[in-house]
């Protein structure tokens, strides 16, 4: 992953209107920008919001010290909400995974078991099959969530589609494709 590029402190919009509390502090949540997987929240004043824009690292406030929150952390994106004062801050992760959510947790289990098999295991069995194994269950998880969305079967589709999710999981682990790389994918989509 590469340095991303410097924030400008006009990409935080309404910088200069910021509603800080008494104290000069604002809240700041901060959380994964492509999971949403929130990791924690700090205290913030005007001196650490703007050491945060020039810096792209999370530096916060704990009186009476000004911290830096993550070395391996870099910010990528700040939203500021006006009507419940706060900011958002979407951070990528530099040389580590910071996965909370319950698709990320599930590929690293995935993963663990890709790297350490375990012989009874479901998933050991999927990937020692290789990718003839492993996409015929994606067809047949893909057909069954069609029919599932025919029938108009709210549960059968949740089960259906966390099926085919699984299964394109361990495709996924399988080629030694990251997932947030497929994040990645969804982010410029949505963009």
């Amino acid at each position: 992953m590469s340095r991303l590029k410097p924030l400008e402190l006009s990409l935080l919009s309404g910088i200069d209107t910021i509603r800080y509390n008494e104290k000069g502090l604002i809240l700041a949540v901060i959380q994964d920008c492509l999971e949403g997987t929130v990791f924690t929240w700090v205290w913030m004043n005007a001196e650490t919001l703007e050491k945060t824009l020039t810096s792209q690292q999370v530096w916060y406030c704990q009186d009476p010290e000004i911290l830096l929150w993550n070395s391996e952390i870099f910010v990528n994106e700040i939203r500021y909400i006006d009507e419940n004062p706060m900011i958002i801050i979407g951070v990528e992760a530099q040389h580590q995974e910071l996965s909370g959510n319950t698709l990320s947790g599930l590929f690293d289990v995935i993963c663990e078991r890709r790297d350490y098999p375990q012989l009874e295991s479901y998933t050991c069995k999927l990937l020692a099959g290789g990718d003839n194994k492993i996409l015929k269950k994606i067809g047949e998880e893909s057909a069954e969530v069609v029919m599932a969305c025919k029938d108009k079967d709210k549960d059968a589709i949740a089960s259906e589609v966390a099926d085919l999710f699984y299964h394109t999981l361990v495709a996924l682990a399988y080629h030694h494709v990251d997932l947030r790389d497929v994040y990645q994918k969804l982010e410029e989509r949505r963009n």
